[in-house]
């Protein structure tokens, strides 16, 4: 079993981190070429200095967690994240103002990544019914982001069942990350089998040795 590095993302997230744990984390996992490490906006600034020298992008969430802002506050964020160094951010958005807002609000926020397209929505997928994914699904298929982040810390059953749902979405363009909180490596490999283009995990000092072992 062979697991590209670079189709796995690292979440570094959790508030709780001090700035001495969220700088050991950082300083662990840079030796290791992932795709990318997602940390809170007010850490943005700190893990593009700890990661210079990598490929490594730093990506983040703007209008977290909730995504009730107006426009011009997620305009702020987003344009603030960008500047602070992230080279992927993710726009929190309410499933059910995606129908009526998305293309609107995406038209207007991707202009602040710097031509770039390196803007993307994000969705709390394990806060969602049955019945609003289906509805997101739907809205997604008319939708021209190019990416999608999906919950965090989901269990591998939520995982599964997101991914059954929102790959058949008929555009096949987009791309689906989602957010497992502490994948085996055969739990990783079926998420890729599902339909996953990438996986956020929040254990990667336990997994990236592993898969570097293997690989």
């Amino acid at each position: 079993m062979e697991l590209e590095l670079q189709r796995l993302s690292i979440m570094l997230i959790d508030p709780s981190f001090t700035d001495q744990q969220f700088t050991e984390e950082i300083l662990f996992l840079k030796d290791f070429p992932v795709r990318s490490i997602f940390v809170l906006p007010y850490n943005v600034a700190r893990a593009k200095q700890l990661l210079a020298g990598t490929m490594i992008q730093v990506s983040s969430f703007a209008d977290y967690p909730l995504g009730s802002g107006t426009l011009a506050k997620k305009a702020f964020e987003t344009g603030q994240l960008y500047r602070d160094g992230a080279s992927n951010v993710f726009v929190t958005m309410p499933s059910e103002q995606l129908a009526m807002y998305g293309n609107q609000s995406y038209q207007a926020l991707e202009q602040l990544s710097f031509g770039r397209k390196a803007l993307g929505f994000f969705f709390d997928s394990g806060h969602l019914t049955d019945n609003q994914k289906q509805l997101l699904t739907m809205d997604l298929a008319e939708l021209r982001v190019s990416a999608i982040s999906l919950g965090v810390n989901l269990t591998m059953e939520q995982a599964i069942y997101d991914m059954s749902i929102f790959r058949t979405t008929r555009n096949k363009r987009m791309t689906f990350q989602v957010n497992v909180k502490a994948p085996t490596l055969l739990e990783i490999e079926l998420l890729f089998q599902a339909g996953a283009s990438y996986i956020g995990i929040s254990n990667g000092r336990e997994i990236l040795p592993l898969i570097s072992k293997w690989n």
